[in-house]
């Protein structure tokens, strides 16, 4: 995690904005040989991409549980005769 940036109080639109701009800056960066620079971003970027990854996946299963309310529910399979 970078140290600088909470990126868990950003909007999701402020994610995919702040990931435009970094991917940009650190192609930038690339050319003019800024090492430090370059891995710095990177880690902005993985942290953003992370977090977009978590916020899908949070989704995903909301919209799973909305379609399937029973899913943890025990399955009535009969009796067993002896």
């Amino acid at each position: 995690m970078h140290p600088f940036l909470d990126v868990s109080k950003l909007s999701d639109e402020e994610i995919i904005e702040r990931l435009g701009r970094a991917y940009n800056y650190m192609n930038a960066q690339v050319g003019l040989g800024h090492d430090p620079t370059v891995h710095s971003i990177k880690e902005i970027i993985q942290d953003l991409e992370n977090e977009r990854r978590e916020r899908q996946f949070r989704q995903s299963d909301a919209e799973y549980d909305k379609k399937f309310p029973d899913k943890n529910k025990p399955l009535e399979l009969g009796k067993l005769d002896d």
